[in-house]
């Protein structure tokens, strides 16, 4: 049985919205096309290896947990380069984004150094950006559903956009684009969390990730979580009408 390795990273530190559900839902996905994943949970005590693993994904966390996280993830700098160059697959959820870019801005004006993967600067706000989402991904038909709870926003962000908006907001209010998608880099505030209520965006990525492992890919469609995906998004469009 062909095997892929998935590391989550700061699984205790950064799981502010269960996101664990994240890498449940990769999980499920992988096992549907007889792929056995194996997961290992790695956080700030352990020693983590950029060439073991196929998928990293990290999730959000509160303002202390994503201060301990960023003092860290800044040792593996170099090496988080070296593995998305070659072309790792890395799902970066809720505030974990901030760590991706040049530096995080807080509200004394404190600029304190982030990964300087992308070019993009965080700025932390004096007000809360909160609600539900909806979204456009151009590689697949269905709408993205999600929720925001944060209190930063990205600037000066040249790297591709994730995600289209179709009601709610991007990158900063008013802005119709938001996350990022470099190579095999998939980020996005979006919590929910997303691979949970998109089932369609997650067969995406497991598509991609397969593929590269040249396996033959054929699509999977869970009638239960369509159902659920319909249901949900039924009831956050009429709440918003």
């Amino acid at each position: 049985m062909e095997t892929i390795k998935i590391a989550h990273l700061y699984y205790d530190l950064m799981n502010l919205y269960g996101e664990h559900g994240n890498v449940l839902a990769l999980q499920k996905h992988l096992e549907a096309h007889k792929i056995k994943p194996i997961i290992h949970y790695l956080s700030i005590e352990d020693k983590i290896d950029f060439e073991k693993y196929d998928i990293f994904y990290i999730g959000s966390g509160s303002n202390p947990s994503l201060e301990l996280v960023r003092e860290n993830i800044l040792k593996y700098k170099n090496d988080i380069k070296t593995a998305l160059k070659n072309k790792k697959f890395f799902i970066v959820t809720g505030n974990a984004i901030n760590l991706f870019g040049k530096s995080y801005n807080d509200l004394k004006e404190n600029s304190l150094e982030t990964l300087n993967i992308f070019d993009h600067e965080t700025f932390e706000t004096d007000f809360r950006i909160v609600g539900e989402q909806v979204y456009k991904f151009p590689k697949i038909e269905e709408e993205i559903i999600g929720f925001q709870n944060r209190n930063t926003v990205l600037k000066f962000v040249k790297e591709k956009h994730l995600f289209e908006v179709i009601n709610g907001t991007g990158y900063v209010p008013k802005s119709i684009v938001e996350g990022i998608k470099k190579n095999n880099f998939y980020g996005t505030y979006l919590l929910g969390p997303i691979l949970i209520r998109n089932p369609f965006f997650t067969e995406y990525l497991v598509e991609q990730i397969i593929k590269q492992k040249n396996i033959a890919y054929e699509f999977y469609k869970d009638e239960l979580e369509t159902k659920a995906y319909d249901e949900y998004k039924k009831n956050m469009l009429k709440e918003n009408n």
